[in-house]
Order: structure tokens, then sequence, then C-alpha cells
């Protein structure tokens, strides 16, 4: 048996300007880092033959390659899993969070077939293999391979991360200032409804006016990222949700309610994860029990706790 786990991820700035042509054409600085809630993705042999995939369905096979879920016939077109088997596929949080899960699996699946393989050629394969059924940028399978907090540089040079030590060669993650922010400041929230990613991102790539804007903030917040203040990282996070809220599809008047019932009642400042339209609240509240309960019970959201993983994709075989 082989179960691979990889780590979902809050990306903070530059969300957006990873989707080519924007990317291809001006690159890309994100700022983002993993979470310890997770994809699994277990495989082993079945003696009696045939194939068994479980999900959020389950599918009995004569192949992988015949399966409905995209991403797994995908992968299983393209590399070739070996058959008979049985796959499950079990997440912490449901799909359409704007956590990265589908990228994560991604990441998982290449590393089931791939094994040894570490970094950016991890990293390459996972997007053409989501890229193939849908719209993919690439920062996402960067949380989910080199773990904790980061900022990343992708141009035609390829990905740079800006940590002491480059995770792409496998080594361990530095703790920042901001890793203590997160961890202490940090609040995650459900908002009990998933979106399908394409069905925002289209409107992302028809205005690179804003895209501009996102890109030259997250570049201004990784020159001082180092030093950066619990309240000068949350005055940048409202200014990027205020960008992000501007380009259509993204918020509604529900979404913009429970922002603002957050700040009133608390909150530094926080944003919408992923591409928008529902999913999870990103919040910074100081970490007195007192404030952080205001926002919680104000919300009335299921709340998701967590802590920057400290590992990216890992493998364990029996």
């Amino acid at each position: 048996m082989k179960l691979i786990r990889a780590p979902l991820r809050v990306s903070l700035f530059g969300g957006g300007t990873d989707l080519d042509p924007y990317c291809a054409t001006y690159g890309s600085t994100i700022i983002s880092f993993a979470i310890d809630r997770y994809i699994y993705l277990s495989w082993n042999p079945r003696p009696t033959g045939g194939c068994r995939l479980s999900y959020s369905q389950v599918e009995e096979l004569e192949t992988l390659k015949d399966a409905e879920h995209t991403l797994v016939r995908q992968a299983a077109r393209v590399y070739g899993f070996e058959e008979p088997c049985t796959m499950t596929i079990v997440s912490d949080v449901p799909k359409g969070t704007g956590l990265g899960s589908s990228s994560a699996l991604a990441v998982c699946l290449v590393k089931l077939v791939r094994g040894e393989p570490y970094g950016a050629s991890l990293v390459k394969e996972a997007h053409e293999l989501e890229q193939a059924h849908s719209l993919a940028g690439w920062q996402d399978y960067l949380p989910a391979v080199c773990s904790g907090f980061n900022v990343y540089r992708i141009d035609e040079m390829g990905f740079r991360v800006g940590i002491e030590e480059d995770p792409m060669t496998g080594t361990g993650p530095f703790r920042t200032c901001p890793w203590d922010i997160i961890n202490r400041y940090g609040m995650l929230f459900y908002t009990g409804g998933s979106r399908k990613a394409d069905d925002v991102l289209g409107s992302w790539q028809k205005s690179d006016e804003q895209l501009h804007k996102i890109k030259a903030l997250a570049d201004e917040v990784a020159e001082q990222i180092d030093d950066i203040t619990p309240e000068h990282l949350a005055q940048y996070l409202n200014a990027t949700w205020e960008m992000k809220r501007s380009i259509p599809g993204v918020t509604s008047p529900s979404l913009n309610r429970q922002y603002a019932l957050a700040m009133m009642n608390g909150a530094l400042g926080g944003k919408l994860c992923g591409a928008g339209q529902s999913g999870c609240w990103f919040f910074l509240v100081p970490p007195h029990s007192t404030t952080r309960a205001k926002v919680r019970n104000v919300l009335g959201l299921k709340e998701i706790p967590f802590k920057i993983a400290e590992k990216g994709v890992e493998v364990k075989e029996w």
C-alpha cells in the first residue's frame, strides 16, 4: 500500500497573476503558505481484479483510464497506474473551498507514479496534468511541494522561492516573522459554499489592469515581508481584497456583509481564498481569546483550525 498526502494552501498576495498568458508575459509574485490540512491519496493492489476508485463517489472500473474523475483519468492515460488496484482520495475539506485541493491532488497523483522527482519537475508535471482539463495557474502546486510560508517568483527563469534555503531541493522550511504572525493571528472560516474555479477565473484573464495592481502590491509586500507587523500585513490584505472584489464574479452581497462583520468585530484584515465567489475566508485576528471568539460568533461560520504545514508532499509505503 502507498499513501501520499499533500498540504492545502492559503494564497495571500498575487493570486490571478500566475495564470497564463498574464504570467508568461509579465511574470508573477505569489505570497502564500501551506496549511496542515491535506489531500490524501492511497493506492493498493487488488487481487480480485478490476479497479475501485473512491472519492465523493465510488467507481468500479476495468481500468482507471475510463474513470469519470477527470484528474485520475488524465493521470492514468498519461502515466499509467499499476492495475488492478484500489485508489482512494480523501480530503480534510470539501472541494471548491479555494484552498487548492485539486492542485494538491494533482501533486499526489504525479508523486504516486514518479516517486523520486522533487521540486520544480513535480510542480510542472502537476500543472500540465490539471491544465489538460481546467484553467489552472502555477501557484497552487508550489505550497503542496514546498510547505511553509514563502514568496514565489515565477517568470521565464522558472520558479524562485524567497526563503533562506530553497525547498525545491528538498530542504526544510525557514521560519520567518510572517510564519509566527500567521500561526498566532490567522483564522480560517468555511463559508459553507463551494464553486468551480473555472467559472470564476475566466473573468481574471480579462482584467490586466487589475492584475498589474495585484502584482505590484505583491511585489511591495515581498520587499518587506521579513520585518512586517501584523497590522501592516493586515492593511495589505485589505488592499488586495479591495482589488480582488472589483473583478466581476468574485464577491456577492452576502460575502461583503461577512467581511464587514468580521472587520467591525475585531479582525485586522482578511480576504477570500482562491478565485472567489465562495469558499473560505482568511482573517488576521489579534490572538486574544475574547476577540477571536467575537469574530467567530458574529460570522457564524465553521472555523477550520490550522497551523502552517512544515512538510510538503510525503509518501509512505507498506
